[in-house]
Order: structure tokens, then sequence, then C-alpha cells
């Protein structure tokens, strides 16, 4: 059985996910008033590089190719490649599309909006799909259906892979659902403090930013990869997480001083719609 509360932390959990992205777009696009392109270039950004490119790396390294997928075997391997490529590709792919899809759209607000898009579609992905999953699945369990899910024609391989995940929802404590349910809090500012480095790297023609950046998000990552690997206990990942949340919310306020000291940007064509004049 699942019980009532982590039932509960699951539904905060998807309605978080709706409310912070779009409580963040709501407050930027009425104070900066903010590009609904660069918010779209977020999002185009996390689905191209981070859930298509990436998983085709993930594809020939976990299973593709025999050495790498011995090497990965270990825990401490496998924390260090993820972090790195998933930093790597999400972090390239906002180098990339500040440079080409936004190259006369680069203000502090232009790279807000490519952060609120970028970690906005990730919190959407993970938060809300990952947590409605989790409450059809809860309640199944809880009313003794999930086991109809299975007949004679389901291959042995996905019956135990949802058995798995039976376990995992049934033994996982409430205390974890909470933490989950909050963590995409400071994540999403992460991820707008991430844009606006990479930003600004593009702006000073200073390629140690993207360097910066790619090192940052690779250890944020590298900590949860342990979690994964059972190697650390969840609240000190989600510790690790708020406080890298809380640099991320100083740096965001920071940038603001940051992009005053630079030569204006030539952000506006004549042919900018009004959607996107500031």
């Amino acid at each position: 059985m699942v019980s009532q509360g982590s039932i509960i932390a699951m539904i905060v959990q998807v309605i978080l996910g709706i409310v912070i992205p779009l409580s963040l777009l709501i407050y930027y696009r009425s104070t900066l008033k903010i590009s609904y392109r660069a918010v779209g270039v977020g999002i185009l950004i996390f689905i191209v590089f981070s859930q298509l490119l990436e998983q085709v790396l993930h594809v020939y390294m976990l299973s593709g190719n025999q050495t790498t997928t011995e090497w990965l075997k270990n825990p401490w391997m496998a924390a260090v490649y993820g972090g790195l490529a998933a930093s790597i590709f999400e972090n390239a792919g906002r180098w990339l599309g500040f440079s080409f899809l936004l190259k006369k759209r680069q203000e502090r607000k232009d790279g807000i909006a490519v952060g609120i898009g970028h970690g906005g579609i990730e919190v959407l992905l993970i938060s809300v799909v990952m947590g409605i999953m989790g409450i059809v699945f809860a309640t199944m369990i809880n009313t003794g259906t999930f086991e109809q899910m299975f007949s004679s024609k389901v291959p042995p391989e996905q019956i135990a892979l949802f058995q798995g995940l039976r376990d995992r929802i049934t033994h996982a404590s409430q205390s974890e659902y909470w933490l989950g349910a909050f963590e995409r809090i400071p994540a999403i500012f992460i991820q707008i403090a991430l844009s606006l480095i990479v930003l600004y790297g593009i702006r000073t023609r200073k390629a140690v930013y993207l360097l910066y950046v790619v090192l940052l998000h690779a250890l944020v990552d590298f900590f949860a990869g342990l979690y994964q690997a059972k190697m650390l206990p969840l609240w000190v990942v989600e510790c690790i997480v708020w406080i890298c949340g809380l640099v991320a919310v100083i740096v965001i306020v920071k940038s603001k001083e940051w992009f005053a000291k630079l030569a204006p940007c030539s952000e506006k064509t004549k042919g900018d719609s009004p959607d996107e004049q500031p």
C-alpha cells in the first residue's frame, strides 16, 4: 500500500510543477516583458539536446559499447559520466541557442526567458508527468488493480519493470516524496542562473564562462548520480540542491549589475513584433 501522505505529496508535486514555471513566466513577462520566443528557444534547447541527443549518447554508452558499459557499472564513473553528459549537452545547447537563434536578443531578460523555458519544460516533464504517473500507479496499487495490467501476452521483461516500479513506489518513504515535490523550486532557479552565465560569456566573448557552467552543472548532477547509486541519502542531495538554488538566486540578482556594465545589445530590429518589444 502507498500511504495517503505519499499520494498527497505527489499531488503537491504536480501542482508545484505547473505553478512554479507559470508564475515565473507571468512575473517576468509583466516586469521585464520577456519574449515568448526566447522562452520557446529554452524549451527547444532542453528537448533537442537533453531529451534527444543526450539520450542517443546514453544508448551507445550504456548498451551499444561493451567497454563503456563495463566502466559505467562503477557508481563513481556513472555519476561522473551522467553529470558531465547532462551538463555538456544542455549548456552547449544554450550556447548555440543564444549564438544563432537569439543573436539579436541577448539582453539579461532573454537569458532569464531561456532559463524559464529550459527549466520550466524540465519541471513539467519531471514533476508533472512523473507525478501524474505516480498518482495513477499508487491508486492502482491501493485498489488492487495494478496487477491487472499484466496478461499472458506481456513480455517477462516488461512485467519485471512494472513490478520494480511497484516496489519502488510502495517502499519509498513519505519524506522522499515531499523532498522530491519541492526539489523543482531551486532547480528552475539554477537553470535560469546557468542561462544567464552562458549569455554573459557570449556577450563578453569569454568562452571560459561556458566551462564554469559545465563544471558547476556537472557537479550538481554528480551528487544526484550518487543518490541514484544509493551512495548518498536523499536529504544530503536535496540540501546541496537547495544551497545551489540559493546561490542561483544571488546570481540572478547580481546579473543585473553584470549586464548593466555591458555595451547596449542591438536586440531590436524594425521587424520585431510588439510581443518582443521591451
